[in-house]
């Protein structure tokens, strides 16, 4: 099925998947919301930022020469790095054992604070309508440079008493990086992960969080989910028929609407 918009129409849209806490499922929102664009017919991007490599070992299983790092520091071209994954879909990843991402971060990106605009601009060019980015559970100069400069930022979190906590956070904290980057950037969704209505305790949070000002997105509990990580599937490969599927296309219906009517 085609894209709803053609490429030469509109620039690409940068996303990213992200808040300053691990366990709450970014790799895995990121990657099937990049999956669930291309099966539409869009032109994706995934782009693996986190230095553990969880979306590289999900994603893109086989051998690799080189990572975004490469990309980063100029001793390769991004064509020679993107990955293809299947007709509309490309990985850029990363080496979670001997890369050098994280290093780069730490000695280079201060003096090289626009690398990911650079990078982001090159894919557009290749007309790429979506970039999906995969941060790691973090906010470090790292993690700043890539929400400087995306479009969106949606907030993954679980059903869980600090999760208030986190989203207030996460929002001071966007405050500093848009102000620092001198643009605002959209974050008016959340992603409720693991959510299981039989539990008091999940419905009790699901609805603390339904009462703040942000458009609200469950995932219900589905192993399947772990699942399909586990063989190198994307959910919809593995699991058609998956409980989640619905809540994730739900996500994807209003995304490419603001998109279209942008």
């Amino acid at each position: 099925m085609p894209g709803k918009f053609p490429a030469d129409s509109l620039k690409m849209y940068k996303l990213c998947f992200h808040i300053q806490k691990g366990g709450v499922g970014k790799t895995t929102i990121s990657c099937t919301i990049a999956h669930a664009l291309a099966r539409r017919g869009f032109r994706v991007a995934l782009i693996d930022c986190d230095p553990q490599g969880n979306a590289t070992s999900w994603v893109y299983p086989g051998d690799m020469n080189y990572d975004i790092a490469d990309v980063l520091l100029g001793t390769q071209p991004l064509k020679n790095v993107l990955l293809p994954v299947n007709d509309t879909l490309s990985f850029l990843p990363v080496f979670s054992v001997g890369g050098q991402l994280r290093e780069w971060a730490e000695s280079k990106l201060a003096k090289d604070p626009r690398a990911f605009e650079f990078l982001l601009s090159d894919l557009s060019k290749m007309d790429f309508e979506y970039a999906i980015l995969d941060c790691s559970p973090a906010f470090t100069l790292l993690e700043r440079a890539i929400v400087g400069v995306v479009d969106e930022v949606i907030n993954p979190i679980t059903p869980e008493y600090f999760g208030v906590d986190g989203i207030e956070i996460f929002t001071s904290i966007l405050e500093e990086v848009e102000h620092a980057n001198r643009r605002k950037i959209r974050n008016n969704k959340i992603v409720l992960n693991m959510l299981n209505k039989s539990f008091v305790r999940h419905k009790v949070f699901a609805e603390a969080f339904y009462k703040l000002n942000y458009q609200l997105f469950t995932i219900p509990q589905d192993s399947k989910l772990a699942e399909c990580q586990a063989v190198q599937k994307s959910i919809y490969e593995y699991e058609p028929k998956a409980r989640c599927i619905p809540e994730f296309e739900a996500l994807i219906d209003v995304l490419v609407s603001e998109v279209r009517n942008a």
